[in-house]
Formats: C-alpha cells, sequence, structure tokens
C-alpha cells in the first residue's frame, strides 16, 4: 500500500514538472525557445514600435471586426503610424518567414 501510494505521488510530480517545462517557453523536444515580443508604447496616440528577437517579416493591423486596416514590412527600429486610424482596440499581427504567424497581441488606440 505504501508502494503503491508513493508510486502515485512520484508520477503525479513528474507529470507537473513536465508540463512546467512545456508551458514555460522552452520546448524540450524541438530544442526551441519561444521569444517574447512586445509591442509599445501600449496605449498608443500615434504610432507603435515592435520589439522583437524573431525574423518578423510582416505586420498587420485588424480591427476588431476583422477587417485588415494597416500592412507594414517590418524593418528594426522603425515607429508604425495608426494616427490616422480611429480610437479604439486594435489587433496587431506579426508574420515571419513562409506566412508563419508569430504573434498576435491587442493595441489600445487612444
Amino acid at each position: 500500500m505504501k508502494q503503491t501510494v508513493l508510486l502515485i505521488i512520484f508520477l503525479f510530480l513528474g507529470i507537473v514538472s513536465y508540463a512546467q517545462l512545456a508551458f514555460e517557453g522552452n520546448d524540450a523536444r524541438s530544442g526551441r525557445s519561444h521569444e517574447v515580443i512586445q509591442i509599445y508604447p501600449n496605449p498608443t496616440t500615434d504610432y507603435f514600435l515592435v520589439n522583437a528577437g524573431q525574423q518578423i517579416v510582416s505586420i498587420k493591423v485588424y480591427n476588431l471586426l476583422g477587417r485588415e486596416v494597416k500592412y507594414y514590412e517590418f524593418q528594426e527600429g522603425s515607429r508604425y503610424f495608426v494616427g490616422d486610424l480611429p480610437k479604439g482596440m486594435y489587433l496587431i499581427q506579426l508574420t515571419g518567414k513562409d506566412a508563419r504567424l508569430l504573434s498576435t497581441q491587442r493595441l489600445s488606440k487612444r
């Protein structure tokens, strides 16, 4: 009985530690790490910047109805103008090579 309880506890702790490893951004199976992509300032009034270590190719801005309202080719250190958009919430979609979606983030425009 005692050995069965210890076995169950050991298996439970193993599963929990594997789950934490998988969700911390390090994928042990493929050797990839997920880097943080940051859009700032948020909220914004006129422009936003993208801080990323990944290979971003394009930036698309969508309204909450899903309609694309802006498109930018990514250039490191560039500012992206959104001053002509109405106030509200927008979704910023960052795309990498081979049209692979890297991240989708919210942007508040004031």
